[in-house]
């Protein structure tokens, strides 16, 4: 099944609560990115159906973007998703996303925002200075594939 975006978000934003630690904006786009590309590079499968986009600052998910902003460096609270989604997450994608955290949770926004800087990522790919540009999923696919193989 192909999620939103806020299913993610609200499942990385519960586990942080769980474990006591807090998750701001930047952070939970990143990881939502992550998690949406090493499924990608897995599966061959989306994660979600949102649009990603090369903005300055990274790949950005606008869907999710414009309602955490409103947190700023502020932790996001996970109740803010019930607006935007009802699915329910399967156990796989569940297992899925608790191995992404454990290997991301200790990571700053800032630094899950240079991991998606990096030379041939698909943001350095993609951005020309529009703000708008779409990073396609066949990008990020490649992308994660070829992590995978290195």
């Amino acid at each position: 099944m192909t999620y939103n975006c806020f299913d993610i978000a609200e499942f990385f934003t519960k586990l942080a609560k769980e474990e006591g630690q807090g998750i701001d904006p930047m952070k939970l786009l990143k990881l939502t990115y992550i998690a949406h590309g090493w499924y990608l590079g897995i599966t061959g499968k989306p994660l979600f159906h949102n649009q990603i986009q090369a903005w300055k600052y990274g790949s950005v998910i606008p869907d999710l973007y414009f309602p955490i902003k409103i947190f700023g460096k502020n932790n996001v609270d996970p109740y803010i998703f019930k607006l935007y989604t009802k699915n329910k997450l399967s156990k796989d994608d569940k297992d899925f996303l608790k191995k992404i955290w454990n290997n991301y949770k200790d990571f700053s926004g800032l630094q899950l925002s240079a991991l998606t800087h990096e030379e041939g990522s698909p943001w350095s790919q993609v951005w020309d200075g529009n703000h708008n540009a779409i990073i396609e999923n066949s990008v990020i696919k490649d992308y994660y594939e070829h992590k995978l193989n290195d």
